[in-house]
């Protein structure tokens, strides 16, 4: 038996544990998660599940969240992993992500991941590659761009969807290269002017947003975002108006900082699955139920792993994000 094979093991036996002696929670809803009959786009963002083959808790969170998704009557247009599927990019660690997402992935049209800092740092760059791919492969309904790189784009229900990943291994950031950011701007433009909105996911947030650098222990001032290639990342997005850009990695609440309005283009930072939220509203098992409506987006945070909608008391719990003005700019073009 091989190293990866005994850890995953491990890792089944200890969720096995945790499952029969009661101590990962059960969600049971009265109001189950659920698309919107109204909506031509329904989909679940979830940030850093974090798998580790050393922390048998990220786990059982991740399968209590799994299991409000099986609890659902409906089926989602797509489930976004927003980097940090796993803690150490291990093998064992893909493999358990697999199988907690196995119930469920009929649930979905589409399953989408970006990678994360911690699913490449301190490996082989390719090695790593392959490994994602693998895992997204894998799962029925996971979608990968069917090469060697991480970014790639793909149409959902006519919206486009964007997915950057890092050229190299980085410790913390992520490395866009000058080919990836031309190949962005060329896939943005290739829809300027249609009207709707274009969804662009990565791991790490820009710059000064979402309320960087509070946001990621206050520590720096390009630590939690992008790094180097935030600025050109922030030019290429203010030369559209349509561009709605998604990431993890801050592990942080639902909270004022949540959505932000850029301007030029909206961002929004997506609590975590796996790990310890941070912030005053520091439940787990945090993310994002997404549903486009006429001439809104609309955004409800939900804990999955306890059934329930956050309260309104909490600042977005809820929030809309206007079309009208694309819509507007593509009927005057």
């Amino acid at each position: 038996m091989s190293i990866s094979d005994l850890l995953y093991g491990r890792m089944k036996n200890a969720l096995d544990y945790l499952i029969e002696s009661k101590k990962v929670l059960i969600p049971y809803s009265t109001e189950p998660v659920e698309s919107n009959d109204s909506a031509s786009l329904n989909m679940i963002l979830w940030g850093d599940p974090q798998i580790s083959c050393l922390s048998p808790l990220r786990s059982a969170r991740v399968y209590s969240a799994c299991m409000d998704i099986k609890n659902s009557r409906s089926c989602f247009d797509a489930l976004v992993l927003l980097g940090d599927i796993t803690e150490n990019g291990a093998a064992c660690e893909y493999k358990f992500a697999q199988k907690l997402l196995a119930p469920i992935a009929g649930k979905f049209k589409n399953i989408f991941a970006v990678t994360g800092n911690h699913d490449i740092r301190l490996k082989s760059y390719k090695k790593q590659v392959k490994r994602f791919s693998s895992f997204l492969n894998g799962i029925e309904n996971g979608r990968t761009g069917g090469n060697e790189k991480y970014y790639f784009s793909q149409t959902v229900n006519g919206y486009k969807f964007i997915f950057l990943g890092a050229d190299r291994s980085a410790f913390e950031g992520s490395y866009l290269s000058r080919e990836q950011l031309n190949w962005l701007d060329r896939e943005l433009s290739s829809v300027k002017g249609s009207g709707k909105p274009v969804f662009v996911f990565n791991h790490q947030p820009l710059k000064n947003t979402n309320g960087l650098p509070v946001t990621f222990l206050g520590k720096g001032k390009w630590r939690g975002s992008v790094g180097n290639e935030s600025e050109k990342l922030s030019e290429i997005f203010g030369k559209y108006d349509n561009v709605i850009y998604i990431t993890g990695h801050l592990h942080y609440c639902t909270s004022k900082y949540t959505y932000e309005d850029c301007g030029s283009f909206k961002a929004i930072s997506v609590p975590t699955v796996g790990v310890i939220n941070h912030g005053d509203f520091s439940k787990f098992t945090q993310g994002y139920v997404i549903s486009v409506v006429g001439d809104e987006v609309i955004a409800r945070s939900r804990i999955f792993g306890e059934g329930k909608y956050t309260g309104e008391e909490i600042d977005n719990s809820e929030f809309r994000i206007s079309l009208k003005n694309i819509r507007k700019t593509a009927e005057m073009a």
